[in-house]
């Protein structure tokens, strides 16, 4: 009885932070996912199809905290726990492992899926979301960091985002600070939230009252200045405090990167901020944004993990992004759906069920036309009035020898404008006609 009556309750509803997406919104969202997942294709990369949910142990001990507290979890029939993936790269690197650690290196593989993480809604940020990425594994060369930043500005340019910037930031300098000072957990919480924050406040107050030589504190103190769009100015003075070998390593390994990465031509689009250490408990080298303006929220992230493929058996090198599908069309700023919101037809037809016009639909689909056939075999001007309330710019209508094409204007008053009859010897060549005729209309629209 309390089950009715909690059915009863939910009735109709979905919980909060997820989405019904339907029509052109669907189509929207399909268009943008396949464009992406082509473009990486033409990079070399491989598709990967993954579970939706994994063990839970293999998620939470992978993650940082945050990640941790975010995986939605449920219990197995066998009482194991599971959870919903909250990212892709924790079971590439799991395949990768103990599937594929024999094949030649290095692996290229791109998704496109959802993920989940019970979080509060927001404008960008919804409980399951669509990812589309790739992961680049067996390479610890500064080429492969720069082919998986390089993607991802070029990758923004192919679905039309041009206005953005690529923050960039290396895990190995701040860590090797962190070495060099020799902090207590304490001090170095503190360090953390300050650099978190962008506190000059906290991170004087650090410097106050944590004992530091005085090359240390030049270290801590020179922090805030190591980021900007003069990626050789930052670099320079990140080299001046570098205070240990881990530290000069970065750097070396950042000017590797950004020379690969003018070679691409894509360098205007970069910042350097070494105070960035967005984390998701696994990068061990650059990690990385993309942001726009106007939008407080990342279109795309990802970074270096060297560590993360070697937990699940022998260690690989690598490296991967993820762009958030939501996000990339809200950055796009799109405009609002025309008045017709469902994906509209090419043609509609009425074929009696005449073999000959079946098979002119089929060859027509063939074509890519998007044809629909009319299950109440309507004529004249009913068929051309449902064609024009379905947004079809065209009508068909089989009339034994041939058919009568109607060439229709959705916002017409004019029901059944003059058709044109053609015989079913030139009734090809005119499907023909149409079928250039749509795919140069939908090439010509938003994704």
């Amino acid at each position: 009885m309390t089950h009715q009556i909690l059915a009863a309750a939910v009735g109709g509803q979905i919980p909060r932070g997820v989405a019904d997406y339907f029509w052109q919104e669907a189509r929207q969202r399909r268009s943008l996912e396949r464009t992406l997942l082509d473009f990486f294709r033409t990079w070399g990369y491989q598709d990967v199809l993954l579970p939706t949910f994994e063990y839970a142990d293999t998620l939470s001990a992978r993650g940082n905290l945050e990640l941790r507290a975010e995986l939605c979890r449920f219990l197995d029939r066998d009482g194991s726990m599971l959870a919903l993936r909250a990212d892709m790269t924790i079971a590439v690197a799991r395949l990768v492992a103990t599937r594929l650690h024999d094949r030649a290196m290095p692996q290229r593989f791109c998704y496109a899926g959802s993920v989940f993480r019970d979080v509060e809604p927001r404008a960008g940020q919804q409980r399951e979301f669509i990812q589309a990425g790739v992961e680049l594994v067996g390479s610890h060369l500064p080429e492969a960091d720069a082919e998986v930043l390089a993607l991802c500005a070029k990758a923004l340019i192919a679905v039309g985002i041009e206005d953005f910037r690529i923050v960039v930031g290396q895990m190995q300098y701040f860590g090797g600070l962190l070495q060099a000072l020799e902090l207590t957990p304490a001090q170095a919480e503190r360090l953390h939230l300050a650099i978190d924050r962008n506190s000059a406040a906290d991170l004087a107050s650090f410097l106050r009252e944590t004992p530091l030589t005085p090359p240390q504190a030049d270290a801590v103190q020179a922090l805030p200045a190591l980021s900007g769009r003069d990626l050789a100015a930052v670099l320079d003075l990140a080299e001046v405090n570098a205070l240990n070998q881990t530290m000069g390593a970065a750097v070396e390994n950042l000017r590797a990167i950004f020379r690969v990465l003018a070679a691409h031509g894509v360098l205007d689009y970069f910042v350097l901020d070494l105070t960035e250490i967005h984390d998701l408990g696994y990068y061990t080298g650059i990690s990385f944004e993309a942001l726009a303006p106007g939008l407080g929220f990342r279109l795309a992230s990802g970074g270096r993990y060297d560590d993360l493929v070697g937990t699940f058996g022998a260690p690989q090198p690598a490296v991967g992004l993820a762009f958030g599908l939501e996000r990339l069309l809200l950055a796009r700023r799109a405009p609002p759906p025309a008045p017709c919101l469902a994906p509209a037809p090419d043609l509609l037809v009425t074929t009696d069920n005449d073999p000959d016009a079946l098979a002119v639909v089929d060859a027509g689909r063939k074509l890519g036309l998007h044809f629909l056939v009319d299950l109440e075999h309507r004529r004249g001007a009913a068929l051309c009035a449902a064609a024009q309330a379905l947004c079809a710019p065209h009508a068909l209508e089989w009339v034994g020898a041939g058919a009568v094409l109607y060439a229709l204007d959705p916002s017409a008053a004019e029901a059944a404008p003059p058709g044109q009859f053609f015989p079913a010897m030139q009734l090809m060549r005119q499907v023909l006609v149409l079928a250039e005729t749509a795919a140069e209309r939908r090439n010509g629209g938003a994704l």
